[in-house]
């Protein structure tokens, strides 16, 4: 690799990167407006009460009043705090509900000829996925083609697997979003929605439409190749992506369920389990579909209302506007403490094959 390259990818990549924290820090901004108009309104209606009862004749009206105004106003304190442990599970759920996805993406690679190491794999799919921060979307598959380069990837192709993974996790999520809407008897609508996300996401990611769009995008490649691919793109494949990421959309569910009821604004309240676990599931598979398909970065905006119009009715205003904050910055957190990790079992493992070649010239 000449020194021009080399620049060149490194200039590219502090590019990469400095888009990314652009997105980050913008989508990060809005949720911070969002939490400071949920604070007003609390003020609001506590300096209402205190005015309410100033004006009330009645003694005991008037203590009942303001009582209700310091609660409001304690409220106003700490309604956005949340458990640490509680946001700690909430990550580790949405670590663990990525890995299925990361499988199915490498299940899809090697299904196309292009058969990647697991730790290489993962560093692309984590460090990719920051790229959804990015306008449009399309810094997801700029990323994760960068960090594959090395293996000499056939770029249309990986670029198909990553819709293929991509497009499926959406789909499955609007089934996840269907289902719960509907055992939960939220708004119709919603449930009409998320059938609709589900077959625009679903229909590209069907075997026969794969195999027709691959010898119109993969130029240059000899039919034997690209049968061999056609014929590895199987119904089977697409089965065991939708269960894998099944489980992923379960553990994304049970992050936000463990964001909500850590937040103080949840004790006390008797909610059910299944019932706030499937309104977790629900609001989060539309919320995160719906973002993508906005094309929005990371959702911003779009997540936090479809989070507050499904919870609304099961935790209350103040904490499905509370949660849906809260689980940004989690996620937000987990993904760059992943990316981390994954860094330096990087660094660790590049490392390697020099420490071991330097100590057997030692010896």
């Amino acid at each position: 690799m000449s020194a021009a390259t080399r620049w060149g990818r490194i200039l590219f990549q502090l590019i990469a990167l400095l888009v990314v924290v652009w997105g980050v820090t913008l989508s990060v901004r809005r949720s911070a407006e969002q939490l400071g108009n949920q604070r007003e309104e609390l003020q609001a209606r506590a300096d209402e009460l205190r005015q309410q009862a100033a004006a009330s004749s009645d003694p005991g009206v008037a203590d009942d009043l303001i009582a209700e105004a310091e609660r409001a106003t304690a409220s106003v304190r700490r309604f956005w705090r949340a458990s640490w442990p509680h946001l700690g599970l909430a990550g580790l759920s949405y670590a663990l509900g990525m890995l299925p996805a990361c499988w199915f993406w490498r299940r899809c690679l090697a299904a196309l000829g292009q058969p990647t190491p697991a730790l290489d794999v993962a560093w692309a799919y984590f460090y990719g996925n920051l790229g959804k921060y990015f306008p449009g979307k399309a810094m997801v598959i700029v990323l994760r083609l960068a960090a594959l380069e090395k293996h000499g990837i056939q770029k249309t192709a990986t670029s198909i697997t990553i819709f293929m993974e991509t497009l499926t996790l959406m789909a499955v999520g609007g089934a996840v979003a269907a289902v719960c809407t509907l055992l939960l008897n939220i708004d119709w609508r919603l449930s009409f929605l998320s059938v609709g996300l589900l077959l625009v996401t679903w229909c590209p990611t069907a075997p026969p439409v794969v195999r027709f769009l691959l010898p119109r995008l993969q130029k240059g490649m000899t039919p034997e190749t690209l049968r061999s691919w056609s014929d590895r793109i199987t119904w089977r494949l697409m089965l065991q992506g939708w269960v894998g990421l099944l489980l992923t959309w379960m553990a994304y569910g049970l992050s936000l369920m463990l964001v909500l009821k850590g937040l103080p604004v949840s004790e006390g309240q008797t909610i059910a389990a299944s019932q706030l676990w499937l309104s977790a599931c629900g609001a989060c598979a539309l919320a995160v579909v719906l973002g993508f398909v906005s094309l929005i970065p990371g959702g911003a905006g779009v997540r936090e209302v479809v989070l507050s119009m499904i919870l609304t009715p099961v935790v209350g205003p103040v904490a499905a506007l509370c949660g849906a904050l809260w689980m940004r910055v989690v996620w937000l957190i987990t993904e760059l403490t992943v990316v981390g990790v994954l860094a330096v079992a990087k660094l660790i493992h590049g490392r390697r094959p020099i420490a071991v070649a330097e100590t057997e010239l030692g010896n």
